[in-house]
């Protein structure tokens, strides 16, 4: 017998006119509360892991180019099109 996932309940205290926008554009997406919430979650969820993700990349040194090197290679570039 397959093993599920027990799920857990939240409850979240929200202003009624913030509950009420939450559900009239859940609604005219067609969709239930619950599931806009889900997909909403999710959505921020992976928006903050890209940029934690973004930032830890920019740490990287590998592949990069120093400011000056950038800028000699930029007016190399300008001296060559001359």
């Amino acid at each position: 017998m397959p093993t599920t996932a027990k799920k857990t309940k939240y409850y979240l205290d929200i202003d009624p006119d913030l509950r009420n926008r939450v559900k009239a554009f859940a609604s005219l997406k067609g969709k239930t509360m619950r599931d806009w919430l889900i997909e909403a979650i999710i959505a921020k969820l992976e928006d903050e892991i890209d940029a934690s993700e973004g930032l830890a990349s920019l740490t990287k040194a590998e592949g990069t180019l120093s400011l000056e090197s950038y800028l000699e290679s930029r007016q190399d570039n300008t001296k060559k099109a001359d």
